[in-house]
């Protein structure tokens, strides 16, 4: 029996086509970070909103939130092979006034929030006894989340953005 595949010099470029297309960016969009994007207090927004949301979903009653990190940074080695000129913005808050002890709960609770809610999981290391994390990205806008415990215990919740232009649009 015979189980080879033979591709016609059409079907080869086609396949070579996609394959090109989905290494570079998604099909249809523009390559290279050339187009509009969020601005920098868009994203700083958008960051936030994430964070709210998550944190009203899943802790009862809700943490005070402790500014723990906002940060803008160059956007280095970007994935779709656009301009490092653009920026990304990072905001991460301390989750206080929570029972430790409820940590691994916290973890479950976010991680079904996330992945029912447009995200996919990036690294899942939850299970890790001293530096228990959950890393995912929205599927819509690229945004990152992060929940992440130390060594003591303590929470931290994070959003960083995708790479933008600072005013929203290439210089």
């Amino acid at each position: 029996m015979n189980t080879s595949i033979r591709l016609s010099s059409r079907s080869l470029a086609v396949l070579g086509a996609v394959i090109l297309c989905s290494l570079l960016t998604a099909c249809g969009q523009p390559v290279g970070g050339k187009e509009k994007t969020l601005n920098q207090q868009q994203a700083d927004q958008r960051a936030e909103e994430h964070i709210q949301r998550a944190v009203a979903a899943v802790f009862t009653p809700p943490p005070r939130l402790e500014r723990q990190l906002f940060l803008t940074f160059q956007c280095k080695d970007p994935s779709d092979l656009g301009s490092e000129e653009r920026i990304q913005v990072t905001r991460r808050y301390w989750l206080r006034d929570l029972p430790k002890e409820r940590n691994r709960e916290y973890f479950d609770k976010i991680h079904e929030y996330w992945t029912h809610n447009g995200y996919h999981v990036l690294e899942d290391d939850r299970a890790d006894p001293n530096n228990p994390a959950l890393f995912v990205e929205h599927n819509d806008d690229g945004f990152r989340m992060s929940l992440q415990a130390n060594f003591q215990g303590d929470l931290t919740i994070g959003a960083t953005s995708p790479c933008i232009w600072p005013n929203g649009e290439p210089t």
